[in-house]
């Protein structure tokens, strides 16, 4: 081999290593970053906008209730005790309805449908039947409400109530489980009385919330008027066509900018996604952020460590309610400017046009107190904090576990009898899990189509430095070993003598 060919083998392993370099470490990593930023685009008719119209996999969502214990003690004003009992588990299918594309905004406008399904053998051996006692929350409702915004008619509507409600004894429903969830209680509207009319009247007016049964009867549940029926909320959300940093992002709900009903801004505003997807490339420093129209506010959760969940690396965050009583920008959640309530409580009364409130389970992350105006609760990270996993590059939530826990606060009320010596405290009546764990044949999809690949670039990349490094190197040896060796020519006079000699 002469030097030549040594210089063009220097160069060609050069070349080769510079090459993969470029490719390897820049080229390639862009390629996979355009293709993720393009998947995950809400372009009509693409896979991810089929899957986020229409999810193809079931949340598991479990439902605990607390039972109260003894409810004549905790009508009397004494300390409520619960007892948890659950859970009752659905099978939740989640679907996008009535959607409208806005080219021009590049933004996608929906209603949410969530459909439940009971799961007898899972829940076994618990079936829906069980009689659980909570503060019946349709009569609260109606009462607080009234004392709220009308107080002068609780005398009339301490008339009605016993029409309403089948003669009530005290302010606490005993009723069935699945009556309560879904199926519902009756609100009876067939009486005559003047009272009980003209409550009627106004329920018929805006029945939210309440299944009509013919003219007369009300059904209310927690669930049941949401079960299979798209939300009366309306989200505008951008597609991320123009920006995949800004796919999911509420920008609109109910065809406006700004929400009314909080005490101003920020929390007017919705921020973060519409909780079904997320934008790539998720770092470490910034909190995962979803808005909730059961809530009518954002939730952030922040980064918390690193893990690994079925072989996949991914972040691990959590979440919190909060505190509106001490962090400025949560003080316009507040139910009064000069009221604001205790760290880990949000008032959902103006959201939900009930006096409910939402906290973790079992009170958890809650001012002490809270947990102090009911016996029976144990709160426990483990079991009742907020987490989920993702995996960072394409934002997929590979686990993930929301928990909230829905109660009522609970005060006498003198002018209507069953609520004159009624306990004033925060009494916890349900709380749910909604939650995944990403099955494994979307693992292994995540697994062959991005880990796979990434790690044999990844391999690739060093082999083709070192193949141009080891050709770089042995050219460079071959041409110092040519320019080194010498060849050795007799002169002619030398060879005259040594011929003269014989």
């Amino acid at each position: 081999m002469n030097k030549d060919t040594a210089k063009k083998i220097i160069i060609a392993g050069i070349i080769i290593a510079l090459l993969t370099i470029i490719i390897g470490w820049f080229g390639f990593p862009a390629l996979v970053s355009m293709k993720i930023s393009k998947s995950v685009a809400l372009r009509k008719p693409n896979e991810m906008r089929q899957m986020w119209s229409k999810s193809p996999l079931a949340l598991d969502f479990k439902v605990y209730m607390f039972n109260v214990t003894n409810p004549e003690e905790a009508a009397k004003g004494e300390i409520p005790m619960v007892q948890e009992v659950g859970p009752y588990y659905y099978h939740e299918w989640k679907e996008k309805v009535n959607l409208e594309d806005h080219p021009e905004d590049d933004t996608v406008s929906f209603r949410m449908k969530n459909t439940f399904y009971f799961n007898e053998t899972i829940s076994a051996p618990l079936t829906g039947d069980e009689m659980i006692t909570i503060p019946h929350a349709a009569m609260l409702s109606m009462v607080y409400t009234v004392e709220r915004e009308k107080p002068g008619a609780l005398n009339l509507l301490g008339k009605g109530i016993k029409f309403l409600f089948n003669n009530p004894t005290t302010p606490f429903l005993t009723a069935k489980a699945r009556d309560i969830l879904f199926d519902g209680v009756p609100i009876n509207c067939t009486s005559k009385d003047f009272a009980t009319a003209a409550i009627c009247t106004m329920i018929r007016a805006n029945p939210s919330g309440l299944k009509p049964v013919g003219d007369d009867i009300f059904l209310f549940s927690f669930f049941g008027m949401k079960n299979a029926t798209p939300d009366a909320t309306k989200l505008e959300v951008k597609r991320g066509v123009t920006d995949p940093q800004e796919v999911g992002l509420v920008v609109k709900v109910n065809d406006k900018e700004k929400m009314t009903t909080w005490n101003g801004d920020p929390c007017n505003t919705p921020t973060g996604t519409d909780s079904t997807i997320f934008p790539p490339f998720l770092e470490q420093s910034q909190d995962i952020v979803a808005f909730s129209t059961d809530l009518c506010l954002s939730i952030g959760a922040k980064f918390e460590k690193e893990v690994v969940f079925k072989g996949i690396p991914g972040n691990r965050y959590t979440a919190t309610l909060g505190d509106m009583s001490s962090d400025p920008d949560m003080q316009c959640y507040c139910p009064a400017p000069d009221k604001c309530l205790k760290k880990g409580v949000i008032d959902l009364t103006k959201c939900a046009g009930a006096p409910i409130a939402a906290t973790l389970p079992h009170l958890y992350e809650t001012h002490p107190d809270y947990q102090r105006m009911v016996k029976g609760l144990n709160p426990d990270i483990d079991k009742h904090g907020i987490n989920m996993i993702f995996e960072p590059m394409t934002a997929t939530p590979v686990s993930a576990r929301k928990r909230l826990q829905f109660n009522i606060f609970t005060h006498p009320v003198p002018k209507i009898a069953v609520m004159k010596t009624f306990c004033t405290a925060l009494i916890p009546i349900f709380w749910i899990e909604e939650g995944v764990d990403l099955p494994d044949d979307f693992i292994n999809l995540l697994e062959t189509q991005l880990f796979r690949t990434l790690r044999i670039a990844a391999v690739g990349r060093w082999i083709g430095v070192g193949l141009g490094c080891l050709l770089a190197l042995g050219g460079l040896a071959v041409y110092i070993m040519q320019r080194q060796s010498v060849t050795i020519t007799p002169s002619p006079t030398k060879v005259q003598e040594m011929n003269g000699r014989h």
